[in-house]
């Protein structure tokens, strides 16, 4: 792994501004609190501070290879005291033969020995700060990985999820869609290849879908029309399909094939058990970043409704759930002789 001062460019420029204004606060203390003369108190901060530049780079690689979650704490203390030791006695050294082959003056050579020990404190304090935010960058650079990892993961699920509410609804259509076939073969049998043609056209545009999340309203409202075509087809005149919407609607977008469940739900509501004309009426607006879908019905109230298990209602919840993180986008309204579902689609 690359040391992470040499990832950008700006990185490299702030790591030297900050050698450099260590460098210069460097000088300026040997200049007015030492007496030292400013040639010699230059090449004295430049050739410190350049070392330990150079030397605190290689630092990254003993906290890249330190595992605090792995490794006991004395491993970790005693790893970090001996390069510690080890990096600024060599600096230390260095940076007296470098210097010494500039300054041969016998006042700087007792000023550096005397200055060993507190350039020693001022290593070790290099030290700490340079570890100190190498291991800032690395378990930064850690966490932004497992938000990515969870990140990742959480899309895998949901698009797993998805794809298996998606498994659910197309074969509870095609279960009621060909049950309606079979009751329609023998007694009319030209109804039943007009619906198994806009079956298999339904099929189709199911396929085509595969890996979609979102679709147009229109695109959505032409499988809406195969449906309900199917429908009609089996109950005749006992359906009726009344259809509203905003032209701008149109090119909104929504989850695909999520409005077939609801319609089919509200000829289960509706028509099923019923000898009285039922009106589905659909109606779409826009209504500030919300796509405002209706699907309304009467049914007969002396009639028997047909019980179901709640798929469709309960696959369209979640799915809204995954896709949107709210549960208040469907609502069900039921009164003495009427059934009406609202959507409300988020219009990013």
């Amino acid at each position: 792994m690359v040391n992470p001062i040499f990832s950008k460019t700006n990185s490299v420029y702030a790591y030297l501004f900050v050698w450099v204004l260590i460098a210069s606060v460097h000088g300026f203390i040997l200049i007015y609190f030492y007496d030292i003369d400013s040639t010699t108190a230059l090449i004295d901060s430049a050739v410190f501070n350049l070392l330990f530049c150079v030397l605190g780079l290689s630092l990254w690689y003993v906290v890249r290879f330190v595992n605090v979650e792995t490794q006991g704490l004395l491993y970790i203390i005693f790893t970090h005291l001996a390069a510690a030791a080890i990096l600024v006695l060599l600096w230390l050294s260095l940076g007296k033969i470098l210097t010494t082959m500039f300054l041969t003056t016998d006042n700087y050579q007792l000023f550096m020995e005397g200055s060993l020990p507190w350039r020693f404190l001022i290593g070790l304090l290099f030290y700490s700060v340079i570890i100190l935010v190498y291991y800032l960058i690395k378990y930064y650079g850690n966490f932004q990985e497992k938000i990515q990892q969870e990140a990742t993961l959480n899309t895998l699920v949901k698009e797993s999820e998805l794809a298996m509410l998606r498994s659910q609804i197309n074969p509870h259509f095609i279960f009621n869609s060909l049950n309606s076939i079979s009751s329609l073969t023998m007694a009319f049998p030209e109804k039943a290849q007009e619906m198994t043609i806009k079956l298999s056209d339904f099929l189709r545009y199911s396929l085509a879908q595969d890996g979609k999340q979102l679709t147009t309203l229109a695109e959505e409202m032409n499988n809406v029309g195969l449906y309900m075509d199917i429908e009609k087809t089996r109950f005749g005149s006992r359906l009726q399909f009344e259809p509203q919407m905003d032209v701008a609607c149109l090119e909104k977008l929504l989850p695909n094939m999520i409005l077939q469940p609801l319609f089919e739900n509200a000829i289960k509501h509706g028509v099923y058990e019923s000898l009285e004309q039922v009106t589905v009426r659909f109606n779409c607006s826009l209504e500030k970043r919300f796509l405002k879908i209706s699907i309304w019905n009467n049914f007969d109230p002396e009639g028997t409704v047909k019980k179901g298990s709640g798929t469709g209602l309960n696959n369209i919840r979640n799915r809204l759930q995954l896709l949107y993180g709210r549960q208040d986008l469907l609502t069900v309204v039921r009164t003495e002789n009427t059934y009406e579902v609202n959507l409300l689609i988020p219009q990013l």
